[in-house]
């Protein structure tokens, strides 16, 4: 049985209508969040502000087309650190000094740990003229919550699945198998993430990608696949690199760092294969130590506007939360990007791991690597 999947209900309003349902899509701002009043005095106050995030590399808020408007609107500067998992994102709010971290990205995996260990803020939801055009499932989305204080708000959405090269495979395919599948060894790129890694195995071998019932047999599933494999990649911008450089045909990837490199003219197309693959929800944080709350309250509002979750989103980026921006996607583009609900039903959301669990599969995939 799939779990924790999306509700029909939202997919089909992904599909609901086509472009020209955005009004505003050809802006690249935030919309609501310009048209707040608040932006002009700022921009008047002299200094600029700096506005400290950490993010994924290529993710939005170092996109300077997309974000020079908010800047110039507030009159901020924003810094970026990238990170290379959740687990680093967690060591940095772990030991981040005041005003180091502003904003930031956590998903499901990390985010009853660091709202338990105090490392946000939590969200008062007053201060997002956006907020009420999200999605009914993203405003009450579980791991956001501890009761009813919410400390994080949904950003985007989107799968880890098949991402292959449509001049070398001309065929979708069908299974997860085919990153284990000894016909492309050696043009294969696996993403060097314990988590991924034993969810994707699980799935190979029939098993709860969120509570394998086997996992000797997910770690020979694993050292199996490490012969055929070319490399283990960590960011997405390493990824595109190999890609590009015509050294791997197929690869497990993000649905929207695939999208993007499909608009910048690879030969790539993303496939959610019939036995499943990884859901995700990435959503914005504000550090209980930011010295610059006000503003990362601005920000957040800006990155979950229908404009900004549109234009990213037809530019190659992942699933909006925003429902005025997700109904203005054209259908065929959100199935070729796996936003449509045939894609959708078929994946697992990752939940939440106890330190236990994480620390398992960890000690899983380490031993997979030396091998």
């Amino acid at each position: 049985m799939k779990l924790k999947r999306l509700t029909a209900v939202f997919a089909a309003a992904v599909l609901a209508v086509s472009f020209a349902g955005c009004g505003s899509g050809g802006s690249s701002s935030g919309g609501a969040a310009a048209d707040s009043g608040t932006g002009s005095n700022d921009a008047k106050s002299g200094e600029k502000t700096k506005l400290y995030v950490v993010n994924w590399k290529d993710y939005g808020s170092d996109d300077a087309e997309f974000m020079k408007e908010f800047e110039e609107t507030y009159n901020c500067e924003i810094v970026n650190t990238y990170m290379s998992s959740e687990e680093e994102l967690l060591t940095k709010l772990k030991t981040s000094k005041g005003g180091e971290i502003d904003v930031c990205l956590p998903n499901c995996t990390i985010l009853p740990a660091a709202i338990k260990g105090g490392l946000l803020e939590e969200i008062d939801t007053e201060k997002l003229e956006n907020f009420g055009s999200l999605f009914e499932r993203f405003k009450t989305q579980q791991e956001c919550f501890d009761g009813d204080k919410m400390y994080a708000v949904p950003f985007v959405w989107g799968s880890t699945a098949i991402a292959y090269n449509t001049d070398d495979i001309k065929e979708p395919p069908k299974s997860m198998n085919c990153l284990f599948d000894s016909q492309y060894a050696g043009k294969i790129a696996f993403r060097d993430d314990y988590n991924d890694a034993v969810m994707a195995a699980a799935i190979v071998l029939g098993q709860d990608p969120n509570a394998p019932d086997d996992l000797e047999a997910v770690k020979d599933k694993l050292i199996e696949q490490k012969s055929l494999n070319r490399t283990y990649w960590k960011t997405g911008d390493e990824f595109s690199k190999l890609f590009a450089g015509k050294q791997i045909s197929v690869g497990l990837m993000w649905s929207g760092q695939a999208a993007a490199m499909k608009q910048e003219g690879e030969p790539i197309a993303f496939t959610v294969p019939d036995d499943g693959a990884i859901g995700w929800v990435d959503n914005w944080g504000i550090a209980a130590n930011s010295e610059n709350k006000e503003m990362a309250y601005k920000f957040i509002d800006w990155m979950i506007s229908k404009d900004f979750q549109y234009n990213w989103a037809a530019s190659g980026g992942p699933a909006p939360v925003n429902q005025e921006a997700a109904s203005a996607i054209d259908p065929e583009y959100a199935a070729s990007a796996a936003m449509d609900e045939e894609s959708l039903n078929r994946l697992y959301f990752m939940q939440y791991r106890t330190d236990e669990v994480k620390n398992t599969w960890n000690d899983l995939w380490t031993d997979v690597k030396a091998e």
